[in-house]
């Protein structure tokens, strides 16, 4: 397996972490208008922009690119994180997002996708937090790559590791 100079399967995530590191420079995350769409142009596909909400904490998929959209068979744009969009998975995912949002790292995540109907699936994923002027978080990036591996039910669901920032 191929694996990029930070170790992701999919070069894209590689590529977009990269990036991500270099637009925050010496801040604690990059912001959003730091993000210029022609910049990121090739990986918009694989990627899903989540808004944090503060009171009640909250996270709803603001966008989702049409490779994620085409490998899970559903469009989950305007949908909140719960159990309505993510079954009994949902506590687990929402809590990895919360992880982001507090600590204000990056997190990459290797999961089966048992909770939905394409349970064959796995996927990586590499969630950077984006920040606002007072330095608090304020939308998630997730870029998501989906493979069929055939050691996952051999492993636990979720393998979370946090990244540098």
């Amino acid at each position: 397996m191929d694996m990029g100079s930070n170790g992701f399967r999919d070069s894209r995530l590689d590529w977009i972490y990269s990036y991500w590191l270099q637009k925050r420079g010496g801040r604690r995350a990059a912001s959003r208008g730091d993000l210029a769409p022609f910049e990121i142009k090739p990986v918009l596909p694989i990627l899903n922009l989540i808004d944090v909400r503060r009171e009640p904490l909250g996270f709803r998929h603001r966008l989702v690119g049409t490779e994620i959209v085409e490998r899970l068979g559903r469009d989950a744009t305007g949908c909140w994180v719960g159990p309505a969009l993510y079954g009994p998975a949902w506590q687990g995912i929402f809590d990895g997002l919360r992880a982001v949002t507090e600590e204000v790292r990056p997190y990459r995540r290797i999961t089966r996708l048992d909770w939905h109907a394409r349970h064959w699936l796995s996927m990586e994923s590499l969630e950077l937090p984006l920040i606002d002027d007072e330095g608090e978080v304020n939308m998630i990036v997730r870029a998501a790559s989906y493979f069929i591996d055939p050691q996952s039910a051999t492993r636990e669901r979720c393998i979370v590791s946090p990244l540098v920032a």
